[in-house]
């Protein structure tokens, strides 16, 4: 099956009263279970909702997918109960950007996705590009700002990510001075929290302002973990493009654009493998 018959499969079942989980187009295990009891009630019997799951299970994905979102002050209030409700089950919330803004209403988000048993963690939009002049200096800033905003480490919440985007600077000569305010960012943030930050981004901005940095410093940012925007809706296939210096996704921000129960207007939606959950939680 491809996405779109599996998002028909998953709309039916919910229709009939079995509960699939998210209507994502992804073959998991409540889906096969679904399938599975349709076919047992339908019939009434069990070797014919055994069939249906042996039939269905091959095409499971070997590591199950799971969902998630990131939200800031754009989103306004959320309602994480619809949230958990819909089968997402992880979050990352804005909580600061530069050196001095503090993203409105990010304890509340963050509070109450603890509240329903989602694993969150903090995000922060670097903007080296703005305080250039000051150096490495504006790193150690933004990362303080950060802590500051993101405050004591709750159980199971997520690393911090750091936001890589248009903040970069510009131009080939400075693709070093990117990756190494990166690191130092990381490295002050990482050191307090007692944990590896996680590196969000894109190819247009790995292209146009890290790559060309020395092959050292290359070597050095790609052993954070990636998540990768790639915006493939509805594909249930791994993101395409070129993801160096990183040569694999840990998180996969696959639509900016989702709409998720419980959260106002559009909404990033991203997927990880679930064995990967537990290692980017801080403790």
């Amino acid at each position: 099956m491809n996405s779109e018959e599996l998002i028909r499969l998953q709309t039916a079942l919910l229709a009939l009263g079995h509960e699939p989980g998210m209507i994502d187009g992804l073959l998991g295990p409540k889906t096969i279970a679904a399938a599975a009891r349709f076919m047992w009630l339908d019939h009434g019997d069990l070797s014919v909702a055994r069939a249906a799951y042996d039939r269905l299970r091959p095409t499971a994905v070997p590591d199950i997918t799971i969902s998630g979102i990131d939200v800031s002050s754009y989103q306004g209030t959320v309602d994480w109960k619809k949230v958990a409700e819909a089968g997402h089950r992880f979050a990352w919330v804005k909580c600061s950007e530069g050196t001095t803004h503090k993203n409105k209403g990010r304890q509340a988000r963050m509070d109450g996705a603890r509240a329903f048993g989602i694993p969150v963690g903090g995000y922060h939009y670097a903007l080296p590009k703005t305080y250039r002049s000051i150096g490495l200096k504006d790193a150690v800033k933004e990362a303080n700002n950060f802590l500051s905003c993101y405050g004591t480490p709750q159980p199971d919440d997520l690393v911090p990510a750091l936001d890589l985007e248009s903040g970069l600077i510009k131009g080939a000569e400075n693709h070093n001075y990117n990756v190494e305010w990166s690191l130092k960012w990381c490295e002050v943030v990482g050191k307090e929290l007692g944990c590896t930050p996680i590196i969000y981004t894109a190819r247009w901005a790995t292209q146009s302002r890290i790559i060309k940095a020395d092959k050292s410093l290359l070597d050095e940012l790609a052993k954070f973990p990636l998540w990768w925007a790639e915006y493939r809706a509805g594909s249930t296939k791994e993101p395409r493009k070129n993801k160096a210096p990183w040569k694999s996704w840990d998180v996969w921000q696959w639509t900016g654009s989702g709409t998720v129960p419980g959260v106002k207007g559009k909404c990033d939606v991203n997927r990880m493998r679930a064995s990967t959950l537990e290692g980017l939680k801080i403790s």
